[in-house]
């Protein structure tokens, strides 16, 4: 066996070994002591009054309700607004025995295991060297992963469910596949970007699947969240988030942590908490014409698994790109299409010329947000802004790798060149 081929092959194990490594070392060490610090369960607060809100028969999408409790069990004097679809709350049933503070640090781990099923779903969808070789530099080096966990955040797994949907609905497993992006779509909204993209490509069982789930979970949801507030959800909090209102979540859009396309029109027009009526419209048809746009590039998709992963993986960018909110902890849906194009990469979808741009906008993204922030004081004008929307332009870069990777078929091994006298040149 070739010394040089078998490095080869040991290379990316060694990244992945090395990469699982650093990311134990640091979750165990400052990540966990810093999140033993918080007792008052930043983001995941939320979920956890939203769900005690709901057994208690009252309503949780009043956010005086969640803050009366808060202040009952003296753990918070306010609490952010819940605002995720109803079903989201048979998620976090678990949590009912538990005070705040335990079932906070009990989800920060339960995070970890999200994050690896995520990972795993990667693996089996598109198993080789690269994928092992991307996985340990995520692992070792995407900070937006150890945001996730301090906030409480749900993004991983809404990110596992996906995963998993898509990659079964790729397998010839629509039903299954179609059930877990429901239960997605039922934890969040923005994965139901994936199912027009499956009804784009005529995957219409997957979709019915997906929307038949949806259904079920919101009838049993009902004992939790009864009809007049699932319709006001619905009918009344959905379109508001257009606009920049969360059920009244008071965020600044302009923060330089927002990475979303809308920050920028609100910055244009002087939008702080709401998007101006110029702002909405100017995010409105940049959105629109975003989605479009990538809907007709990737109607040429490649009918191959890498074709099809890479199509998924552009579309959940423009699920990070398009909300009004796109703080660090949602840049972990990242995860899928970075690695979609570190394949395409190494698999020669996408022209080496590309490796500079992917590993620019790699470092960019994984940079440590309270880094950026601290370099932002001493910095001013042009050079300060570019630095604030450094995320925003690298997940365009990821997007149009990604587009480009659906399109461009797998590049053909060279056959050997006959020499004149019949035998094969080399």
């Amino acid at each position: 066996m070739n010394a040089d081929s078998s490095t080869q092959r040991a290379i990316p194990w060694i990244l992945l070994a090395l990469g699982f490594a650093v990311h134990v070392f640091v979750l165990v060490g400052p990540i966990w002591s810093e999140a033993k610090t918080i007792e008052q369960g930043e983001d995941f607060a939320s979920y956890y009054y939203a769900v005690r809100a709901a057994v208690e028969g009252l309503d949780p999408y009043d956010r005086r309700q969640l803050h009366a409790l808060a202040k009952q069990d003296g753990t918070r004097k306010g609490v952010f607004p819940f605002f995720y679809p109803p079903p989201f709350l048979l998620t976090m049933m678990w949590t009912l025995p538990s005070s705040l503070e335990t079932a906070y640090r009990a989800w920060f781990w339960l995070n970890s295991l999200f994050l690896l099923a995520a990972l795993l779903a990667l693996w089996r969808w598109l198993p080789g060297r690269a994928t092992i070789a991307a996985i340990g530099i995520i692992l070792a080096s995407f900070t937006p992963i150890f945001d996730n966990q301090l906030m409480g955040q749900v993004n991983l797994p809404v990110l596992a469910a996906m995963l998993w949907g898509l990659y079964l609905a790729e397998r010839e497993r629509p039903v299954a596949g179609g059930a877990l992006m429901g239960l997605a779509c039922m934890m969040k909204m923005s994965p139901a970007l994936l199912v027009a993209w499956w009804m784009l490509r005529g995957k219409w069982t997957a979709v019915l699947s997906a929307c038949a789930t949806a259904v079920l979970l919101s009838f049993v949801a009902l004992p939790l969240v009864g009809w007049d507030a699932q319709m006001r959800f619905y009918r009344d909090l959905l379109p508001g988030f257009a606009s920049g209102d969360y059920n009244g979540l008071f965020v600044s859009i302009v923060h330089p942590g927002n990475h979303s396309l809308p920050n920028l029109w609100a910055q244009l027009f002087d939008a702080e908490r709401r998007l101006t009526q110029a702002a909405l419209w100017g995010a409105t048809l940049t959105n629109l014409g975003l989605l479009g746009l990538v809907a007709w590039w990737l109607k040429r998709q490649t009918p191959d698994l890498l074709g099809g992963a890479a199509g998924a993986a552009a579309v959940s960018v423009m699920m990070v790109l398009i909300p009004v909110y796109t703080y660090e902890h949602h840049l972990v849906q990242l995860i899928f299409p970075l690695v979609v194009a570190g394949v395409a990469l190494a698999e020669g979808r996408l022209s080496r010329r590309w490796a500079f741009a992917l590993v620019a906008a790699y470092l960019t993204l994984a940079w440590w947000l309270p880094a950026i922030t601290r370099a932002l004081r001493s910095l001013a004008g042009p050079t300060a802004w570019v630095l604030q929307e450094a995320k925003l332009f690298a997940l365009v870069i990821v997007c149009l790798a990604c587009c480009l990777a659906a399109t461009h078929p797998r590049p053909a091994t060279s056959a050997p060149k006959p020499r004149v006298d019949g035998k094969a040149s080399r």
